[in-house]
């Protein structure tokens, strides 16, 4: 069967308001009881994660998928470092620009990455329409990836709504991309 994530990813965050807007995020979960203080052992790759609250079906589709909460990997795990949220074992369709929408699917995405996770000033990519550079970071992955230093990996929980995702980019003023991939 295996593990489903959704990663909530806040883009655009500086090194320097990574902690403010990431207790931002944490503590409007706790607030709302989506999420609790309390941590777990709940979380593929960290040793600890938050649990659901007691109100987290305020932030999924389907609240009557509560089988989730007898899973042993149910939590919540934050990433506060430069990481890549990917769609687990889907090829890309597209890496399309920021600025024209061409499909660069033909670049060295693997060499950006990892030119993006050493260095993110480093990994510039030029659109082959309209020959513009932007960090591979900026681009639009299909199916959705994303490149942050700020993500909120839940772990088998139901499918998220659009208005959860809508709270979070109003609360952060910042874009928020949600990354879904299964194990």
């Amino acid at each position: 069967m295996g593990d489903w994530h959704q990663d909530i990813v806040i883009k655009n965050v500086s090194n320097e308001e990574l902690e403010e807007v990431a207790s931002q995020v944490l503590d409007y979960l706790v607030a709302e009881e989506i999420i609790s203080r309390e941590m777990s052992d709940n979380v593929l790759g960290s040793e600890r994660g938050y649990c659901p609250g007691k109100s987290w079906q305020k932030a999924v589709r389907y609240p009557e998928e509560s089988h989730f909460l007898e899973l042993l990997t149910n939590g919540l795990d934050v990433i506060k470092r430069r990481n890549i949220f990917y769609a687990d074992g889907r090829e890309f369709e597209a890496i399309n620009c920021p600025n024209c929408g061409a499909n660069n699917l033909n670049c060295d995405w693997g060499e950006l990455f990892g030119q993006w996770l050493e260095d993110p000033t480093s990994a510039e990519l030029e659109c082959v329409s309209c020959e513009q550079s932007n960090s591979i970071s900026k681009y639009v992955f299909e199916p959705t990836w994303a490149l942050s230093n700020l993500g909120f990996i839940f772990w088998n929980w139901p499918t998220f709504k659009d208005s959860f995702l809508t709270e979070l980019q109003e609360l952060t003023g910042k874009n928020v991309l949600k990354v879904e991939g299964k194990l």
